[in-house]
């Protein structure tokens, strides 16, 4: 267990992490003295990702933490809920901030550690919020861009186009085409959730781009059973697919360890249901993986998800991180992904620009391949007078006392 943020940045990067301390300290000067709560959400990004499921729909619970010496500390998670935007992490967050605050302090790895005590019942998604704005401000203090402050030199990452759910064939090739043009040449599929319709996608790739330089991933959400997971994936043509994503449900560990064993293409699970340290373990002991799988801003915040790394790396075992959603929570995750050596691609929603509504500057990818942002701490400039005009907004401003 590390007591504090900078143990755990030496744990993780094994180099020296004395010199960020004062970047977590509080002291009056440093404290937070204004808390605003943002839920957007744009129609444009609402999609399906199995013909099983409904729409989804994506709401962006942005905090911003203002303090007294005039620095500031972001995040943004993606709350997802089918049929309607939801602000039930908005309303959360503002019922816990009063005990946030009261803590004095702003060490994410105490502030975690701590509200865990005071609210067993706080979830992940708020957690994470929380702890992700906290990173964003030692940062933005230290003048890094977070990935640096984490002991990371690389700055950019191949990204693959991941596909929403489409009714037919020809939409796939469809897609493939129009954001093979921007310079991608992965992509992911999400798809019908039945054998009979998903397989003959399958042959049609096989044989469609059988000679091209295109890579493609399925994902099956946890649809099939496991006769179904592995007839399937022995059609996969192992040069052209890089893995089969979510083929069974993830508390199945035993049977995912028997499709890694008798399919040539590798095997991930989908990693947004169950994700804690025992469940990771747990696979690794079996053998369950190719590589596992999770979202930052879904687990815990930075802190839970260094720690994870942490677990994987001493097993050997790569983190394909996800990154789906808006600009917020793809930075946070793209952040951990360019300190994490064994995570191969960043995950990038289509259409992308539906998910950067409300940001400034630069778009994170470009050409095929995912960029640091420019700025310090997670990097992204937020058009704060602009989140107003979405499809779906709410905005409080918490109770801050002085």
């Amino acid at each position: 267990m590390h007591r504090n943020a900078v143990e755990l940045i030496k744990s993780f990067s094994g180099k020296n992490s004395k010199i960020f301390e004062p970047f977590f300290c509080f002291s009056e000067e440093s404290r937070i003295t204004d808390v605003e709560i943002y839920a957007v959400g744009m129609n444009a990004a609402s999609a399906r990702y199995s013909s099983k499921w409904e729409i989804w729909k994506h709401t962006n619970i942005i905090l911003r933490l203002k303090t007294n010496d005039g620095f500031e500390g972001v995040s943004g998670v993606t709350s997802n809920h089918e049929i309607k935007f939801s602000q039930e992490l908005l309303l959360e967050l503002q019922n816990v901030i009063t005990d946030f605050l009261a803590l004095n302090t702003l060490d994410p790895v105490e502030v975690g550690r701590k509200l865990e005590k005071i609210h067993p019942e706080l979830s992940d998604a708020a957690l994470s919020s929380i702890d992700i704005a906290l990173w964003d401000l030692a940062a933005r203090k230290a003048k890094l861009p977070l990935y640096q402050m984490l002991g990371g030199e690389e700055n950019s990452i191949e990204a693959y186009a991941s596909l929403p759910f489409y009714d037919s064939l020809a939409e796939y090739i469809k897609a493939i085409d129009e954001y093979a043009f921007y310079g991608y040449r992965v992509f992911k599929f999400h798809v019908w959730g039945h054998f009979e319709k998903d397989i003959q996608l399958v042959r049609l790739i096989n044989e469609t781009y059988a000679s091209s330089s295109y890579n493609f991933m399925i994902d099956l959400e946890g649809e099939y059973n496991f006769d179904e997971a592995l007839k399937l994936g022995t059609e996969l043509d192992k040069s052209l697919f890089l893995w089969l994503e979510a083929p069974i449900n993830d508390k199945l560990l035993t049977e995912y360890s028997t499709l890694k064993k008798n399919l040539n293409v590798p095997i991930l699970p989908d990693g947004y249901s169950i994700y804690s340290p025992e469940f990771i373990k747990n696979g690794i002991e079996k053998d369950s993986w190719s590589a596992g799988r999770f979202d930052v801003t879904i687990i815990g915040g930075i802190s839970k998800a260094l720690n994870l790394l942490i677990i994987a790396n001493n097993a050997s075992l790569p983190i394909e991180i996800q990154s789906w959603g808006y600009t917020l929570t793809q930075a946070a995750n793209l952040h951990l992904m360019l300190v994490n050596s064994r995570t191969r691609f960043f995950e990038n929603p289509m259409p992308s620009d539906a998910y950067e509504f409300g940001i400034k500057g630069d778009n994170l990818v470009n050409k095929g391949k995912a960029n640091a942002p420019k700025g310090d701490g997670i990097g992204i400039v937020v058009d704060w007078n602009n989140l107003k005009n979405a499809d779906f907004y709410n905005k409080v401003n918490a109770k801050v006392n002085e």
